[in-house]
């Protein structure tokens, strides 16, 4: 037999008293969807909560891996800026003819192509092999390849889509002024570059490469070796030029770098 619940309401006014009735199985009905409605309320409180924490915890990350990157990039550019500053010490040293120090030498030595100094320098009493101090300094670009006039800097801020870019320095000089190579090196690119017109690039190991560009005429071939102060082609205005010029280039790496960074003053 079913169980019934009256529920009867009088109004105080003349109105009609109304009785209704509803069973326990109903009454348990709505008892069990408001409960669940209730833990469900609960538990979506209690997830929410969780992802706008997880959510702020993400975006205070985000903030504190930005700034570690950004103080990272910074230490990485003072240790080029004191790398550059250390190995022009050395090659002015070498230049005027005095002995390296010790630490000069092995500095030398920490900077060969395999990342590593020589295994001879596991004995502090050896000497370190002057041939490799000979090939870092001779690959170092500091000779001007023309002397003139800069006409131009070097401008990379915004990327290639800024109309100010410019990868290098342009150094004005009269047509068929000898272009000679800032460092020993390879020469890995000879020819010619609609932007550059007859243009010369230079390997010179240590990722640096260096770029010569608007030339009148190539005096080397790929695969010719140079040395630092040869000439190798002759200044002009070829290619996207309107008056004579040499544009020069030093990349590290493939990435443009300001060549005043290198060439001795």
């Amino acid at each position: 037999m079913a169980r019934y619940l009256s529920v009867i309401v009088v109004p105080h006014d003349e109105g009609q008293t109304r009785n209704f009735r509803l069973s326990y199985r109903l009454l348990y009905t709505l008892g069990i969807v408001l409960v669940v409605g209730v833990v469900a309320q609960v538990a979506f409180m209690v997830t929410y909560g969780r992802i706008l924490l997880a959510a702020e915890r993400a975006t205070v990350l985000g903030v504190e891996n930005r700034r570690l990157r950004h103080q990272v990039a910074q230490i990485d550019s003072l240790k080029m800026e004191l790398l550059r500053a250390q190995a022009l010490a050395i090659q002015i040293k070498q230049m005027l003819g005095a002995d390296l120090t010790r630490d000069d030498s092995l500095l030398v030595a920490s900077w060969s192509p395999t990342g590593t100094a020589p295994a001879s320098l596991a004995d502090e009493t050896e000497a370190v092999d002057a041939p490799e101090q000979r090939n870092l300094l001779g690959a170092l670009p500091s000779l001007w390849p023309v002397r003139g006039y800069v006409t131009r800097e070097f401008y990379v801020t915004g990327g290639e889509n800024n109309t100010r870019w410019h990868p290098g320095i342009d150094i004005a000089a009269d047509k068929d002024t000898p272009v000679v190579a800032a460092a020993d090196g390879v020469v890995d690119l000879a020819g010619w570059d609609d932007t550059y017109g007859w243009m010369v690039r230079i390997d010179h190991g240590y990722a640096i490469h260096t770029l010569y560009g608007h030339n009148a005429r190539n005096l080397v071939k790929v695969g010719d070796r140079v040395t630092r102060g040869q000439t190798i082609a002759l200044l002009g205005s070829t290619g996207k030029s309107t008056a004579p010029h040499l544009h020069f280039e030093v990349r590290r790496n493939g990435v443009p770098v300001n060549p005043r960074d290198y060439l001795l003053r």
